[in-house]
């Protein structure tokens, strides 16, 4: 006679809690737009056809699907070339995440095609999505669909070759070009809201100067992201480079370690080669000079380092963080 009492009180118990439970409101549908500040110049002015900008803003949406915060289910995804026209529908009662990246004139920079066995034409890596599909810019958002950007976080780039833009150059590490990275997460939809997103530039820079060579040649490698032979001597030229890490150096701020290996092959004999390496920290905002000086007679290479803050022409602080953290805070405009 036990068993079925303690039965029959869970069932009354259960029953009492489905009763006086307070049902889960609906979800409202509210459409909100975005504000894109941070370490760059954007204009939300309209473009029109013809003045359309060439850079390209990629975006992934997620969402706490369940309602339990969480937010690790893809929403949607969009590629557009105008802040003006980003706008997106979310459902209340969940919480979502953005992830934006910022190419500056990818319109020119990225691939356009048919890469990757892809059926149609359009922009590929950072803009290849998970269904190896390359993407369109449309202003709009997709939603309802399991595919996304799957290369926002990295600096795997497909660059259009500048010589034939029939041809291509897959890139996986330190492309040089501008890109900006930035992340809001925890953001609940209200009425007429806006999503503010603070961009972080991912780059860093790099100039080579090289005096010594007299005769022969000298090689000059710095990781994987440059690689010149010199016969003569250079006064180099200043140039910007995406870190490897692109979500890693949003989230860190760390330098970038590259190892600059020397090799020089005289023409008077192997007496007078050399092959001699030293690591490099390259940091995100700042122009690194490397100063090389060749004397194979005497120590060989001797090399030194000149830092100097990218100037107002390539970055401008628009003020939201004056100590290069992320505290942007996401408040609607109901």
């Amino acid at each position: 006679m036990l068993l079925p009492l303690v039965a029959f009180t869970l069932m009354a118990t259960s029953c009492s809690k489905e009763d006086s439970g307070t049902p889960t409101p609906s979800a409202e549908a509210y459409t909100v737009s975005f504000s894109i500040g941070g370490e760059i110049d954007v204009t939300t002015e309209p473009l029109s056809r013809a003045e359309a900008s060439t850079d390209a803003y990629a975006m992934n949406v997620y969402y706490d699907k369940e309602g339990d915060g969480v937010q690790d289910d893809i929403y949607a995804y969009g590629l557009f070339d105008n802040v003006a026209d980003m706008s997106i529908t979310l459902l209340s009662n969940h919480k979502y995440k953005i992830y934006c990246t910022l190419i500056k004139d990818a319109k020119n920079t990225i691939y356009y095609g048919q890469a990757f066995n892809n059926a149609y034409s359009g922009y590929c890596y950072p803009f290849q999505t998970s269904a190896s599909n390359s993407t369109l810019i449309s202003n709009s958002f997709i939603i309802g669909t399991s595919s996304y950007f799957t290369g926002l976080g990295s600096s795997q780039t497909h660059l259009a070759s500048v010589e034939s833009p029939s041809t291509t150059n897959y890139s996986t590490y330190s492309p040089n070009i501008n890109r900006f990275y930035g992340i809001t997460s925890d953001y609940v939809p209200v009425p007429n809201g806006t999503i503010d997103i603070y961009l972080k530039r991912a780059v860093f820079g790099a100039k080579f100067v090289v005096s010594g060579v007299k005769e022969g040649t000298f090689t000059v490698r710095a990781g994987d992201f440059y690689s010149y032979t010199y016969s003569k001597d250079d006064a180099g030229a200043e140039r910007i480079y995406t870190f490897p890490d692109v979500a890693g150096v949003y989230a860190n701020d760390l330098p970038h370690v590259a190892t600059i290996q020397m090799n020089y092959d005289s023409n008077r004999g192997v007496l007078w080669d050399l092959s001699q390496s030293q690591n490099v920290q390259f940091k995100r905002n700042v122009m690194t000079t490397v100063n090389i000086v060749l004397n194979p007679d005497l120590s060989g290479a001797s090399l030194a380092i000149t830092e100097e803050e990218l100037n107002e022409e390539n970055l401008i602080d628009l003020g939201l963080n004056t100590d290069g953290l992320i505290d942007i805070i996401v408040k609607p405009e109901n």
